[in-house]
């Protein structure tokens, strides 16, 4: 039941944000009592605190296996990236072009006023975490010669960082899912050609999916 009530609350806030989802809502989509949220649980922040921690190590966790592949060029760790966020796109949305936010944590940030210290603890090492895993993939492929030599790498590593971050941002209003996809696209032509080494990937073309 604790890991049940995890799993509706992170979708609920996901789309509805903090003070769009309480107790009732979870409740009756269980169709449990809020007394039994409150047990497991205790108040609201010790729901909010303990599912963000939990949405924040998964995150981590498919970053990591992303970032830190030593047999895929940065092109395809972006591709990868894209097919990830494609994954959790659909856990919220029907189709390619629907409206709702799908990652908890960026959702999280625009209420971080709201939020424990504990939260805003684990927003804030999320990003410090996956900084260090995208340096980490613009330098291998430096050193794989994908990048040229005059690759300013901390640059490159902070601009994706930010692309990153605002990910969710990009399927919102027209466009959908395809607006963020046709950005990665872009991405890779424009800026990771700009720099591209003598061992650069032949081809960053766009990733081929299934359309709804």
């Amino acid at each position: 039941m604790r890991q049940a009530i995890k799993k509706v609350a992170t979708r609920l806030l996901t789309v509805h944000g903090l003070n769009g989802v309480s107790f009732r809502d979870i409740a009756m989509e269980l169709g449990i009592t809020t007394t039994n949220i409150h047990y497991h649980f205790g108040n609201k922040n010790g729901l909010v605190d303990e599912v963000i921690a939990d949405y924040v190590a998964e995150v981590e966790a498919r970053h990591r296996t992303i970032w830190l592949a030593a047999d895929k060029s940065l092109p395809e760790k972006l591709r990868q990236l894209v097919e990830y966020n494609w994954e959790r796109y659909q856990q919220v949305n029907k189709g390619r072009d629907g409206g709702n936010t799908w990652s908890l944590i960026g959702r999280m940030r625009l209420e971080s006023q709201a939020l424990s210290d504990d939260a805003r603890k684990s927003l804030a090492s999320f990003t410090s975490t996956l900084h260090e895993l995208i340096r980490t993939a613009v330098d291998d492929a430096w050193r794989r010669g994908e990048l040229d030599e005059s690759t300013p790498r901390q640059d490159l590593a902070f601009l994706i960082l930010n692309i990153v971050n605002s990910s969710s941002v990009f399927t919102h209003g027209t466009g959908g899912f395809d607006r963020l996809e046709l950005f990665f696209d872009a991405f890779s032509r424009v800026v990771l050609s700009a720099y591209a080494g003598p061992h650069a990937p032949s081809s960053t073309g766009r990733t081929k999916r299934k359309r709804n």
